[in-house]
């Protein structure tokens, strides 16, 4: 009778120690899936360059090293606007050679796009961000004493309906079209004397008013040596 009340217990306090599944401290615990990365900036430029450039990429400027990186591209970033961010891409220890705009959903950056920077040319202030419909735009840059056409179609051959100067705003109606290596957008609004004027006319000289604000902004004067 006591051997047999041994072996009862003994039976128990083995199902106590080892469980249903034989393995000490109760059930197997679920092993944890692995979060999958998400693209980030440097990454998506990095594939980007890749594909269209046959040169090294090293990522963020500031990471370039002397004697060792020279000639290869980088990328420094220029600004931010809502989901979007711009960058400047060019050569290290040189002067940017494009501006790219980079925005995120959720699965990532992605490219939106590279414009190329012509260093012969006089350039608009302020980030060309990408326009819409219905976006306020600012012409700029195109010098004291010229102007921008307005034109009636979209072409550079189109019948000339006004030419307004720097400071000229205008609501973005209708775009872009694309022809003669100009993107254009329909516009209408009214030039600095207040008077109106509306036609097609090529966006390089347009720009958001928060971007013509940034790039007017005084550079941040550097610290005293040694603090």
């Amino acid at each position: 009778m006591r051997l047999g009340w041994l072996l009862v217990m003994t039976l128990e306090l083995g199902a106590l120690s080892f469980g249903p599944c034989g393995g000490s401290g109760g059930p197997a615990k679920p092993t944890a899936t692995a979060t999958p990365s998400v693209p980030q900036p440097e990454d998506v430029m990095g594939q980007w360059v890749q594909q269209n450039r046959n040169v090294a990429f090293v990522g963020d400027c500031a990471n370039a090293r002397p004697g060792i990186d020279v000639g290869k591209l980088c990328m420094s970033i220029a600004g931010e606007r809502g989901t979007r961010r711009a960058y400047n891409l060019g050569p290290t220890f040189s002067d940017p050679t494009a501006l790219a705009i980079l925005e995120i959903d959720p699965d990532g950056w992605k490219v939106l796009s590279v414009t190329n920077r012509d260093p012969t040319q006089d350039s608009a202030p302020g980030i060309n961000w990408p326009l819409e419909v219905g976006d306020q735009v600012i012409i700029i840059g195109v010098g004291e004493g010229d102007c921008l056409s307005i034109r009636e179609q979209p072409t550079q051959q189109g019948k000339k309906l006004a030419c307004e100067p720097d400071g000229s705003k205008a609501i973005v109606q209708e775009g872009p079209v694309q022809a003669e290596t100009l993107t254009w957008w329909r516009i209408a609004g009214q030039d600095p004397a207040g008077n109106a004027f509306s036609g097609w006319s090529a966006g390089r000289w347009l720009r958001l008013p928060e971007a013509i604000a940034q790039a007017l902004q005084p550079p941040t004067p550097a610290p005293p040596p040694g603090q």
